[in-house]
Formats: structure tokens, sequence, C-alpha cells
């Protein structure tokens, strides 16, 4: 079995300590660079736990992955950063799986607009392949750089694709989204957030969020939709999962639509059709690669809910799925911890 060479940029926050525990079962690849901006020279034990595979790496500064000999890189960091190092890296032939928002988006003017700043490798935007399997696997297999998309990117898509052609031209797409607080990154959960939410829930971003631009995006450019999407966003008082319900109204469907998810999903192992009248648990996919949907129709208003992992389905296991494709390996290897 080949072996592969990895390297981690942003090792220490909330997604890149999910991704280490994963690579540490995995025995096909070895974990040979790993960064942190804001513990460089420290040591990977010193600053999370003892891995079983992984060595005790040494936590380097991001500009020395150029002296790196890799197969394959992850970021594991907030917007406006890897653009600035994937350019150099697939030139060395190093092929990307970005959990950022960096190359989430092709149309580099709506980059700008959801992240108030100008794109910096833009030639890139149209050659990255989205990674949501369930959608894209074929080109994720023949990717050199892919995208992953954002946690309630990933929820809210897999709950309308099965009805992405029957959604009403004239229908708002309403979004009321909640997750936990690990969606807000460590530095802002360590800082004050997490006793700010304490017994507490409250909207966030509530006038605009940037996942509602890849949201819109990904239907535009897929399903040519154009329809209005209401998005609104909301602290959970837990730490990880995420929970979307969907409003939107439909046409031109005479089918059941419980059948329509189940045989739409009845190949995909991590996506998981719930019997009719009951609803997702954040508890039961906590910690997990699944995604859970369940539906209620009432007229022609379709109700979907949706429950994730944030750091899980939403960043770090779907990373893996894709890493999976693009190696030739089987897809659902190393994408739930064995102790889970």
């Amino acid at each position: 079995m080949k072996e592969y060479k990895i390297g981690l940029v942003g090792a220490t926050g909330y997604v890149g300590v999910e991704l280490l525990k994963l690579f540490d079962e995995m025995d096909n690849l070895e974990v040979s660079f790993v960064s942190s901006s804001g513990s460089i020279g420290k040591n990977l034990y010193e600053q999370i736990y003892e891995f079983k595979r992984i060595p005790n790496l040494q936590l380097s500064s991001v500009e020395d992955i150029k002296e790196q000999d890799l197969d394959y890189v992850f970021f594991a960091t907030q917007h406006n950063f890897s653009m600035d190092y994937v350019p150099f890296l697939l030139e060395k032939d190093i092929k990307i799986i970005d959990l950022s928002a960096d190359f989430r988006i092709s149309d580099a003017s709506l980059w700008a607009e959801a992240y108030e700043d100008e794109h910096r490798a833009k030639n890139l935007l149209n050659s990255a392949v989205y990674g949501l399997p369930e959608k894209e696997r074929n080109k994720i297999k023949e990717a050199n750089l892919v995208a992953v998309p954002g946690c309630y990117p990933t929820a809210s898509i897999l709950g309308l694709l099965p009805i992405a052609n029957n959604i009403k031209e004239t229908s708002n797409i309403i979004f009321d989204v909640k997750s936990g607080i690990s969606g807000a990154g460590r530095n802002k959960v360590e800082s004050d957030l997490s006793d700010d939410i304490v017994d507490n829930f409250k909207a966030y971003s509530a006038q605009s969020h940037r996942h509602q631009f890849e949201i819109g995006h990904f239907f535009k450019k897929n399903y040519k939709l154009n329809n209005k999407i209401v998005f609104t966003p909301h602290l959970l008082p837990i730490f990880r999962g995420e929970y979307v319900t969907c409003y939107v109204e439909i046409s031109n469907f005479e089918d059941s639509i419980q059948e329509t998810y189940e045989n739409f999903y009845k190949n995909e192992k991590f996506v998981r059709v719930l019997t009719k009248g009951t609803v997702p648990e954040l508890k039961k996919v906590q910690n997990t690669n699944f995604c859970d949907i369940s539906l209620f129709m009432k007229e022609n208003i379709l109700t979907v809910h949706i429950a994730i992992d944030n750091l899980m389905k939403g960043a770090a296991s779907q990373a893996i799925q894709c890493f999976n494709l693009m190696i030739g390996a089987n897809e659902y290897e190393g994408v739930t911890l064995k102790d889970d």
C-alpha cells in the first residue's frame, strides 16, 4: 500500500485537531509537516496530545512548507489565507484539500462581495472542484485542488439536492440554521464565546452570512436557480453539531417526497433519510460523518430538517472522503473514529 506524505496547515484549530485524529487512524499516510501560526516552534504533543502514529512534530511556520516534499496538503485555516500558498504548491505537483472558503466560489466578484476582499488567485477558481462527494464524486477523483464545502452549505445543499429541479421559481428558500460554538473557531470560543453562550441562545450575522453566498452560488451554478435565499444562523449552547431547517415551495411534483429522497440517497452511505414522521437529533450525528434528513410536506411547502456534525461531515471527515477519492481508495475508509 502506498503511503502518502501529508502536510496540515492550521493543525491546532478545532478542525485541524479533528483531521489529526482521523489521520492517526489511517495507515496509508504519513503526517510529515504541521503548521500553526500561533504555536510556531512548539511540539505537537505539547499543544494537543500524544498520538499513536503521528510523530511529535514541531509546529512550523507555513512558509516552511515551501521546502517540504509532500503529496497532499490540507488547509484547515480561515479564509483569505490558503490562496497565497496554493498556487506554489500546485506548481510543485502537490495536491490540495482546502477546508477554508478561498476556492469554494468560482465567481471572483461574488467571492469579493462575500469576504470583502479581492481574491489573489483568481486563475484557480474555475479549476477548483467543490468537495461535496454526493454531488461531485467523479470530479473529485480527478482533481488537484478540492474546496471542501462549509458546514452550513454541506447540510443545506444535501437537504435540497433531491428536489433542486422542482423548487418553485417564485419561492423564497428559507434556511433556519443552528450550530454549536465550535463553528466559530478556537480563538473566539476561548476568548469569551464559551462563557457568553452558557444557558443562552441567539442569532448572529443576522443581516448577512458568508455561507449564504456559497449556497446561492452552488444552486445557481448547478441548477440555474435564482431564488431569493433567506439565511439566519444561530448559536446553540453546545460545542459541536449543526441543525438546519429549510422551508421551500415546490412545483411540478407528483411523486412521494419520502420515496424521492430515499431513492436519491439510496447508495450514499453517510446520508440517512429518516423514517417518515421522525426528525434528526444532533446526538445521533455528533462525532460521525453522517447527515440525517427528514421531510414534512404541507400542501406545496416542503420542510426539510438536516443534522450533521459541523466539525466532521461539515469539515474534517468530508475532507477525508475527498482524499480517499483522490487517491483511488475506498471513499468510506477512515471517516469515523474507530473508538466512536
